[in-house]
């Protein structure tokens, strides 16, 4: 198969697949006479599982780990586990964070309601002190 077919099976872009090529997560592929890559089913395969834990937010260098442990005879469970309970846990507080942010615009914005129902209104959040007393809250 051409990368454009593979492209459109898997959905990915035609610079995707050559990125992933060059940066070693598919095997370079074997070339017609006239240049042209030619892929094989398994080649499909590694490109739907690359964009499947990508999706699942894998970074390149875990998905590289990923498809070593694909590779392996025994394709043990334990180690792929291990990495999804990771995976999990920086989810788990990246939400964290993002609700701390969340509360922290919210409270930003009650601020600025307040402040706007005063006929000489000004902006609680661009005033020194607020920001001052917001640093030494963090």
């Amino acid at each position: 198969m051409q990368i454009g077919i593979v492209a459109k099976k898997v959905g990915l872009s035609v610079d995707a697949i050559r990125f992933y090529e060059r940066n070693a997560l598919l095997p370079r592929p074997a070339r017609t006479q006239g240049g042209f890559r030619q892929y094989g089913e398994r080649d499909v395969e590694t490109l739907a599982f690359i964009r499947r834990v990508q999706g699942l937010g894998f970074k390149l260098s875990e998905i590289r780990s990923l498809l070593n442990l694909r590779g392996s005879r025994m394709q043990p469970c334990a180690p792929v586990r291990r990495r999804l309970q990771a995976k999990l846990a920086d989810v788990r507080e990246k939400l964290a964070n993002l609700q701390k942010l969340e509360f922290e615009l919210r409270s930003a914005l009650r601020s600025c309601d307040k402040e706007l129902r005063k006929q000489g209104a000004h902006c609680p959040i661009l005033r020194d002190r607020d920001l001052q007393g917001e640093k030494t809250r963090q």
